[in-house]
């Protein structure tokens, strides 16, 4: 008995032959591979004693012979080399003793596929994403092997453990390499610094953002008036050095035209918060920790908080402080619009309107966000905007001592940063040995007159270790 079969090149194909007599049924299944040469299946069927093909003759025994499935299974998926890709979530295939590790696989599909996971000989995991914790440092070389039926395939990984404190490999950068989100506040600067284009998405001015302020680029984005926020990251974690300040946040403050009296003339301080990716998973989605400036420990404490209070500013410090913003229904066209433009209320019982001035014409709504109201939470600091004259015709933003961004001239020794000073929620002193994310955003909630919202501007971030400049932590 001879069967005819035909197939697709590198699919498989399944028979089932099926033999009735009156003592039993026997099943035999055969799986084939097929080459480009086509070829003939011959199938022969024997009983303990006598050749079945012999009793079918003899008419001894009746045997039925069905062809149950020939055909290529097709849209059946079958594994390739070049379907498996690994890659680190965190940016780099680099780890720390003692934190949890992430290695993502993607895949073409998962139909019938098994994973196994290898540190050298000894089998380590059987899922498909890997999730290790290294407990000492040095370079482990690991190895996945994907399996379908008897096709198998192994894929490398090197990891590099480091110990807690060990310094970033000589190619890291010492500037922002990433930017996570950046979500502004209303301000005269929004839609400017960066550009807007009509139809850019989130993703389209994260990466202007990065652009502008990454890579020691030194470009400029502002963050729009109190709340709005900017979240980046590196291709490595800062290290926090005892003793030391750690970073450097730039900006665009500046002096005061040489008047002794007003050592910074323009002073738009930012808050700064920072996160270690503990999960080791590339995400900002661990604990953040708040940067606790002088401002935070003793607001009383500035030097211009009695002309602050004589002015009438709000000098007070609000921890658990929420304002909302309205998109405005329509751009502005008299100058009670003007006047009216963005409307906020607070948590605090305060409520009023981001102005428009003449400088700038651009919506002062973020466009790319589609939200009719926008929310942000946090601390919100004394107000250090001051009508220095009297007139509406000089304003002075007064610095705080420490500890904010935007807050002191670039080459001041008070815009940087020791990563000791975090705290929790409670205000409590965290102990932190790195941090791979930084947020920053808008601290103050005042209008300024002619020259607008207090709003932080940022032109980029310095790693200080890595620059190798040592800078010991006293506070003035």
């Amino acid at each position: 008995m001879k069967l005819r079969c035909s197939a697709i090149i590198s699919k498989i194909i399944r028979l089932s032959l099926q033999v009735s007599t009156s003592r039993r049924t026997t099943n035999k299944i055969h799986s084939f591979s097929f080459q480009p040469a086509g070829f003939h299946i011959f199938v022969y069927l024997y009983q303990p004693k006598l050749p079945i093909m012999k009793k079918i003759l003899c008419g001894l025994l009746a045997c039925t012979l069905s062809l149950t499935a020939c055909s290529d299974e097709e849209g059946a998926y079958l594994l390739q080399r070049s379907d498996i890709t690994l890659f680190a979530p965190q940016g780099s295939f680099v780890a720390q003793v003692g934190k949890p590790f992430c290695i993502k696989v993607k895949s073409v599909s998962d139909e019938g596929l098994s994973y196994r996971w290898y540190n050298g000989n000894h089998l380590i995991a059987q899922t498909k994403d890997l999730e290790y914790t290294f407990l000492q440092k040095g370079q482990y070389h690991l190895k996945l092997v994907v399996t379908q039926g008897e096709r198998s395939f192994e894929y490398a990984a090197v990891v590099e453990v480091k110990g807690e404190g060990d310094a970033p490999s000589d190619k890291s950068s010492p500037y922002i390499t990433r930017v996570l989100d950046y979500r502004p506040a209303p301000g005269q600067f929004v839609n400017e610094l960066p550009t807007y284009q009509e139809g850019d998405t989130q993703e389209d001015i994260n990466r202007k953002v990065l652009d502008a302020i990454g890579n020691n680029n030194m470009g400029t984005i502002s963050l729009g008036g109190y709340g709005g926020y900017v979240i980046v990251g590196f291709d490595h974690t800062l290290r926090n050095v005892a003793g030391k300040r750690d970073f450097r946040i730039l900006g665009n403050a500046f002096e005061g035209n040489g008047n002794a009296q007003l050592p910074e003339g323009n002073a738009e301080p930012g808050i700064i918060m920072v996160s270690e990716d503990s999960n080791r998973n590339g995400i900002a989605d661990d604990e953040w920790y708040e940067i606790a400036g002088s401002a935070h420990r003793d607001p009383q404490g500035e030097s211009w908080i009695d002309l602050a209070k004589a002015a009438g500013n709000d000098v007070n410090l609000y921890m658990e402080y929420a304002i909302t913003y309205h998109r405005p229904h329509k751009e502005p066209e008299t100058a009670e619009d003007f006047s009216h433009y963005i409307r906020w209320e607070d948590n605090q019982g305060h409520s009023g309107f981001r102005k428009k001035n003449s400088y700038h014409a651009q919506p002062y709504f973020p466009q790319w966000i589609t939200d009719d109201q926008l929310t942000f939470q946090g601390t919100c600091l004394p107000q250090n905007g001051i009508d220095y004259n009297g007139d509406g015709s000089y304003f002075v933003n007064y610095k705080m001592r420490y500890g904010y961004a935007d807050n002191v001239a670039n080459n001041n020794k008070e815009a940087t940063i020791d990563i000791d000073w975090a705290v929790d929620a409670q205000g409590k002193s965290v102990q932190l040995a790195g941090i791979d994310f930084i947020k920053i955003y808008t601290g103050v909630n005042q209008e300024n007159g002619w020259i607008g919202e207090c709003s932080t501007e940022i032109t980029g971030i310095e790693d200080l270790h890595i620059l190798k400049e040592d800078i010991n932590s006293e506070v003035p």
